[in-house]
């Protein structure tokens, strides 16, 4: 059943889920701004980035445009941080930040933002204390926030349980959305609040038809700027060759997850093109060594490294476009970047021995993936994988289910797809977020190292870049010798548009319709 929304401000079309719509000339008169429809592979079902159910691509394109948080970052420049619903900040001392908070904010239902709905919004019901219901998030995108307080009408203060020379950018990232007081205890459960936010964002959640579409409406008061378009509808197309196909048949504006081997095809249509390339996100696979016996052994995974010929994917698979990394990091980390880690290696006669020293006895190991591709070309790339497992003696079986519930549901468990984002320019923000204490790999119980979580310690706590960068480059070598997941290759993020839309992706997965990064011709 669609869900039932506050109604829109303007009539909408009919048609807003299927083409790029100038409704009727009266209409027109009104609003004369067009209605963006976006072809996407996976869409949310719920809406709020403090819900553990957000946290995927598909997710972060859509609730961009509906939150903002106290801070942004420039994601089209140089990674800065930069102001947003506080205009400045400032550390106060090691374990302490002042903010100082807009008075022209308007929320999505017309009341005004205040000190008070961000103190609530950080603070012990929504995300602070451990029954709260965002606490899982706030574990993993701003773990060492404390507290918040009310100085006056216009600065709140944060503290911090330890020193975080990361907590700046924390904020800026995710997992920490500024909402209406009010309207959340309006809704009057989680799962209610889920289905129609309040927020501040450039757009509000207008229609959300489960499997179908959901279609976004301009907030017209947004403290950033009208937005450009009236509204922007992301509509549910699974298979990639409907989505090239609707697009340059102008169904569609911009489709999301196009893989190389469709980009020709594209470029080769009128009025049309692809945008996007390489991106410090990382495409791998995840082991549950602790509940799968034949992954115990970290000889085992280590094996099953070796035997990926990670170059003849990249050329076969990506035509060159995609690169293989020096571990789980990227060069934009900048001082805190390990660049003499070595790349994964491949070397099948090295795997074969080490499984022959493990013992492995040539049991089935199950890896699981959703039945449609997830990501680009996850398919192809998990019937490779399975071969080059084949060839060093590994037996893999590829099990295809209908969503990530089936994929990680116990027993039965093995391997399973991934992509390490990465949300900010530290190693907090990849491999600590991911495989660290509070990331996914532990807190669902696939994978524990007490060394690794010790260097993480440091590598969060520490202001000194010194220690920080010793301790993550030895996280990197227990990366390798007790592996809690493969490096497979840097994760490409490529979408096909139209030519006249003036809009720049971002190598992260959030999608930005702000009138910054949007103008129409």
């Amino acid at each position: 059943m669609p869900m039932e929304l506050p109604p829109p401000r303007w009539p909408a079309c009919a048609a807003a889920a299927t083409a790029l719509i100038f409704c009727t000339a009266a209409m027109a008169q009104e609003d004369a701004r067009p209605d963006l429809v976006v072809a996407v592979q996976d869409m949310p079902s719920v809406f709020d980035p403090l819900d553990p159910r957000t946290g995927a691509a598909s997710n972060y394109r859509v609730l961009y445009s509906l939150f903002d948080h106290l801070l942004d970052i420039d994601y089209a420049g140089d990674f800065s941080v930069i102001p947003a619903l506080a205009t400045d900040w400032r550390r106060i001392d090691d374990t302490t930040l002042e903010f100082d908070i807009r008075n022209d904010v308007i929320f999505h239902d017309g009341s005004t933002m205040t000190v008070d709905d961000v103190a609530f919004s950080l603070g012990p019901d929504r995300m602070l204390d451990e029954d709260a219901p965002g606490f899982e998030q706030k574990m993993e995108f701003v773990p060492s926030l404390a507290g918040v307080e009310i100085v006056d009408q216009d600065t709140i203060r944060l503290t911090t349980e330890t020193p975080s020379p990361v907590i700046v950018t924390q904020l800026a990232s995710w997992g920490a959305p500024i909402v209406s007081r009010a309207a959340y205890e309006r809704a009057g459960s989680w799962e209610a609040w889920l289905q129609a936010p309040v927020a501040t964002g450039p757009f509000r959640l207008a229609e959300f038809h489960p499997d179908d579409f959901i279609r976004l409406e301009a907030h017209d008061a947004y403290w950033g700027g009208t937005p450009p378009i009236r509204s922007v509808t992301f509509q549910l197309v699974p298979e990639e060759a409907a989505r090239v196909a609707g697009l340059i048949a102008g169904d569609y504006d911009i489709i999301t997850s196009v893989s190389v081997d469709q980009i020709a095809t594209i470029q080769a249509a009128a009025g049309v093109h692809v945008v996007g390339g390489d991106t410090p996100s990382i495409r791998g696979v995840y082991f549950d060594s602790q509940s799968n016996p034949q992954l115990a052994d970290p000889r085992v995974r280590r094996a099953l490294g070796l035997a990926i010929d990670r170059d003849l994917l990249v050329d076969a698979l990506w035509d060159g476009r995609v690169s293989v990394p020096n571990g789980p990091q990227t060069p934009i980390f900048g001082a805190m970047y390990v660049a003499e880690h070595p790349a994964p290696r491949y070397d099948p006669d090295a795997a074969r021995a080490l499984l022959a020293e493990a013992g492995y006895d040539g049991t089935t190991i199950p890896f699981r993936m959703v039945s449609a591709d997830y990501y680009p070309a996850e398919f192809d790339t998990a019937q490779a994988l399975v071969q080059m497992w084949q060839d060093v003696g590994v037996e893999v079986d590829l099990e295809l289910v209908e969503n990530w519930t089936q994929v990680v549901e116990r027993p039965g468990t093995g391997l399973r797809n991934s992509s390490d984002g990465m949300f900010y320019p530290d190693p907090v923000s990849q491999l600590w977020r991911r495989h660290g204490a509070n990331g996914w790999t532990q807190t669902n119980g696939w994978w524990r190292n007490e060394e690794f979580n010790e260097l993480g310690q440091t590598l969060v706590n520490s202001l000194d870049t010194d220690a920080r960068r010793a301790a993550f480059a030895r996280m990197l070598e227990i990366f390798e010798e007790d592996p809690p997941a493969i490096v497979i290759h840097t994760h490409p993020v490529f979408y096909g548009k139209r030519e006249d839309l003036n809009w720049q992706h971002f190598v992260v997965g959030q999608m930005d319709f702000r009138a910054r990064n949007l103008s129409v011709e």
